[in-house]
């Protein structure tokens, strides 16, 4: 009789994403913490959809790729720049916190993937 693996809990990211909009939420008064909150929730948004256009490249041809994630790349940053364009002007929120949120979600990444391959 086969032994049973131990299953892997995979997290769902978006419930990570509705807690982090609630933090900004809470606390966008703060303009320390709600820059690192909105920054960190754009960081993630920003890395779902850039898996996601990956995961469809993946299916095309190569021209037809390559086109593909230059729109979505375009797409993606020009709406990233919009929401926070806006959101500096409207919030007053900290710049340098703003950045180590939208930074965090790749250095995660980065971490994640050094470990794995040592």
């Amino acid at each position: 009789m086969d032994k049973a693996k131990p299953r892997v809990v995979d997290w769902n990211p978006w419930i990570a994403t509705v807690v982090i909009m609630a933090l900004f939420l809470a606390f966008r008064d703060q303009p320390l913490w709600a820059g690192f909150w909105l920054g960190l929730l754009v960081g993630m948004i920003n890395w779902y959809g850039l898996a996601t256009a990956a995961h469809r490249a993946v299916w095309l041809t190569r021209e037809q790729a390559q086109r593909y994630m230059v729109r979505n790349y375009m797409v993606r940053y020009g709406l990233r720049f919009v929401v926070l364009a806006i959101a500096l002007i409207s919030y007053e929120l900290n710049p340098v916190t703003l950045l180590l949120g939208l930074t965090l979600p790749t250095i995660v990444v980065v971490l994640k993937h050094l470990v794995k391959m040592r």
